[in-house]
């Protein structure tokens, strides 16, 4: 089996158990999460931050995204433009500046501000799962692979830690996280 296959089959796997998990503990991982990167050091050092609005599946990123704007930083959420890649764009208001996308992903209206990547100061990135190593297993776009390497910043993936895998194969086109962290751990890469 190639590589492609295996991450494949990993994703429906997690997938798989993503959708046995109850709501308490979701909600309750995702408030650990969104605690846990708010007492990060590098967080409070960065004055533009990048963040993702969690979607059904994913962690609920909202009091994270909350707490950006409440400490006055620009909070940067991607959009998905064509040739699979991210405009990064300024978020003010959670409620008026964010409209659902063809992928049913909340993301910034076409009237908010882009930014450079070489703005931001911290990125929170998601996935679908990572394993101990540090290897991420993204949802099978590459638009993440694509952005990290030209982040200069601390890059963090998260996820729930019931969903991490034992092991993510690797491709050479897939970039790597400064931190890896769960509701429970933190992984440096």
């Amino acid at each position: 089996m190639d590589i492609a296959e295996a991450k494949r089959r990993l994703r429906a796997e997690i997938r798989e158990r993503e959708r046995a998990l109850d709501e308490t503990y979701r909600a309750e991982s995702s408030a650990a999460v969104c605690r846990a990167l708010a007492a990060l050091p590098e967080f409070a050092a960065a004055q533009t931050v990048l963040a993702f609005h969690g979607t059904a599946r994913e962690l609920d990123t909202r009091a994270f995204l909350r707490e950006t704007l409440a400490r006055g930083k620009t909070l940067l959420l991607p959009r998905c433009e064509s040739g699979r890649r991210l405009a990064l764009c300024a978020v003010r208001d959670l409620d008026a500046d964010l409209e659902a996308s063809v992928f049913s992903i909340l993301e910034p209206k076409r009237s908010c501000p882009a930014a450079a990547p070489e703005d931001v100061g911290f990125a929170v990135v998601p996935c679908v799962s990572f394993d101990r190593a540090g290897n991420r297993l993204g949802q099978g776009g590459g638009y993440y692979d694509r952005l990290l390497p030209r982040l200069k910043c601390a890059t963090v993936c998260v996820c729930r830690e019931r969903l991490l895998a034992p092991a993510v194969p690797v491709e050479a086109t897939d970039a790597r996280c400064t931190l890896y962290l769960t509701e429970n751990t933190v992984i440096l890469s």
